[in-house]
């Protein structure tokens, strides 16, 4: 059996000590959960939430649907894909997406949001912004985002829409699924009241997600959180921006029983 696994930077292991530019972790929670099935990572950094759709049902395209079974993360709203018509300089050109930051010309501005600043991170960022400015990407980024992109509804709306689209493809094709986020915002905003949003939110199989803890401050709200606001609460390592090893293996523990319901029951 095959585990196809999508997602950004957190299921790609980022900042994971076996993580590289031609590889993806191994120590992530979506590789622990598959350890016993064939893995197959199709997650990269800055993938938006229309790309990993795209690129997780590419991939089962490509095999015995009867041999598949999915693990997605969801990313943060707020990031959009799109197919160029020259050379981005990016390793799926001419697919590119852009995230708010893809618009910010000077680094520094980019790293000043770092939990903790490590230089290699940082020399990666800058080499991405410089490649950005070079191709106009930067400036499509900016018009993009001053005119449609910031809008939290379109987010939302864009998000769930996706979300949906593989939960179809999955269900109509009989592939054993379970989802995540890296973040709440996805469900807990003030896009839901409307009425566009909401009658894409009423298609979604709540039953075939994994939502983590809520907080235990007095600051944190009671709603469930993703895999990244509960790494972060919790207090787990972080590098730059990604948690490390220790989150993996204790979100691993967490997901094991909704993994083992939804996925491992039925691949046996």
């Amino acid at each position: 059996m095959i585990i196809v696994a999508g997602g950004d930077s957190f299921v790609y292991g980022s900042e994971l000590q076996d993580c590289t530019n031609d590889s993806s972790s191994r120590c992530t929670f979506a590789a622990l959960l598959s350890q016993e099935h064939t893995y197959d990572c199709v997650a990269w950094p800055g993938y938006g939430n229309d790309s990993i759709a795209r690129t997780v049902i590419n991939r089962c395209e490509q095999s015995d649907k009867q041999q598949l079974a999915v693990l997605v993360s969801w990313t943060f709203p707020g990031r959009y894909e799109f197919r160029f018509d020259y050379n981005t300089r990016q390793r799926n050109s001419p697919w590119y997406t852009i995230t708010p930051w893809t618009g910010i010309g000077d680094v520094n501005a980019v790293t000043k949001e770092f939990i903790n600043p490590i230089d290699s991170v940082i020399e990666d960022h800058r080499r991405a912004t410089r490649v950005s400015n070079e191709t106009g990407m930067s400036e499509f980024a900016n018009v993009f985002y001053r005119h449609v992109g910031s809008s939290e509804l379109w987010e939302i709306y864009s998000s769930i829409k996706e979300i949906v689209y593989l939960q179809n493809y999955l269900k109509l094709n009989s592939i054993p699924y379970m989802f995540t986020c890296a973040d709440n915002l996805l469900f807990y905003n003030h896009s839901m009241s409307d009425a566009n949003v909401q009658a894409l939110h009423n298609q979604i199989d709540h039953d075939h997600w994994f939502w983590f803890p809520a907080g235990v401050d007095p600051q944190d709200t009671c709603q469930p959180r993703g895999f990244y606001q509960w790494a972060v609460e919790n207090k787990y390592p972080v590098g730059a921006t990604h948690p490390l090893e220790s989150a993996h293996q204790a979100a691993t523990q967490l997901m094991q029983g909704k993994f083992n319901e939804l996925v491992k029951k039925s691949v046996q």
